[in-house]
């Protein structure tokens, strides 16, 4: 059952959404966002596919539909909106009846180093510990169990969530999420190998996280050698991803889930990673590009182009015998081109 929010007339939905609202409608509430098959009135809901306007068994206060999609005979039944952009749509509604709330204050079981400086409305969780001459600007909300390290700087309507660990030396933008379990600014994976043994190369770098930008949960973000690991502004950063030390991520770039990758990668303004995509050291990505799921990056890629190499499961006993005769192709490559000369 979808969660209760808050109470919101349709006469402001409309407007949220450029749309011209019916007479009456100011005195209609909903106070939640439902699913075409589990209507629970009073509740908004989203259709982007005619497939979704069938499962509709009840009708719900407000219908919102793509453009086009719209039968004449539910329009006479119910209140409905006509949207270009149906996830647009979604999305300003969700934020408009399941609004951000945080609370404000300093825990007194909060750790607080010397020289911090603390704007307004900002909260503090309990347990959490704050490093000397951290700044945290205005709204700033640290929750329970988080480590902020020395010299870190955290810019206004920032929220960072349980247990996440910021390193000393950070740089924050505005309206940063970092989820549970992050980790930023930890020192970088470099070793040099010498007489057989791996004598590890301290970082003396730092993280910047741009404006706007998200950070997934258990999601690590490494600090640079010498100079900074940057993750443009908007970027959006999944759970479970490895930002390799002195990455450069452009504006507006995404990295879906268990995305991995290595030192120095350069990816451009909003290309798209999808799952589990690995980049080798030192590679660029240009701008827009999506790589396809699974797929491993070894050369630089150029931009507005799709990219992907993956192969999808298939039957065990059917992969071996194709894999019988991969090892055979370079012998019959070398046959065939025997018998065309």
């Amino acid at each position: 059952m979808p969660i209760e929010g808050k109470k919101v007339s349709l006469t402001t939905l409309a407007k949220l959404l450029n749309k011209e609202p019916q007479k009456g409608w100011e005195n209609l509430f909903v106070n939640r966002v439902c699913s075409p098959e589990n209507v629970q009135n009073p509740c908004a809901v989203v259709i982007s596919e005619k497939k979704h306007l069938e499962e509709l068994k009840t009708l719900p206060t407000l219908l919102v539909v793509k453009k086009g999609l719209l039968p004449p005979e539910l329009k006479e039944k119910t209140n409905t909106l006509e949207v270009e952009n149906p996830r647009l749509a979604l999305a300003l509604i969700m934020k408009e009846i399941y609004p951000e709330n945080h609370p404000s204050g300093i825990s007194s079981k909060a750790t607080l180093g010397e020289g911090v400086k603390i704007g307004k409305n900002v909260f503090v969780g309990d347990f959490t510990y704050i490093g000397n001459n951290v700044t945290l600007e205005d709204s700033v909300k640290i929750y329970p169990g988080c480590y902020i390290g020395d010299n870190t700087f955290i810019g206004e309507g920032t929220v960072i969530y349980p247990n996440a660990v910021i390193f000393p030396n950070t740089v924050i933008g505005k309206n940063v999420r970092i989820y549970p379990g992050a980790v930023i600014g930890r020192e970088g994976f470099g070793f040099v190998t010498h007489r057989g043994k791996h004598i590890k190369i301290p970082h003396a770098g730092v993280v910047v996280i741009e404006d706007n930008a998200e950070i997934g949960a258990n999601t690590c973000v490494d600090r640079a050698l010498l100079e900074q690991t940057t993750i443009g502004e908007d970027t959006k950063i999944d759970n479970l991803v490895q930002v390799g030390h002195n990455c450069q991520l452009g504006k507006g770039v995404i990295l879906v889930s268990q995305v991995g990758l290595s030192g120095s990668v350069k990816i451009g303004d909003y290309s798209i990673l999808a799952g589990q995509v690995g980049v080798a050291d030192h590679v660029k990505i240009g701008r827009e590009v999506i790589v396809t799921a699974k797929s491993g990056v070894a050369k630089d890629l150029q931009d507005r182009k799709v990219y992907g190499a993956n192969l999808p499961a298939i039957e065990w006993s059917k992969w071996k015998r194709i894999y019988a005769l991969l090892l055979k192709l370079p012998e019959l490559f070398q046959k065939i081109r025997r018998l065309s000369e």
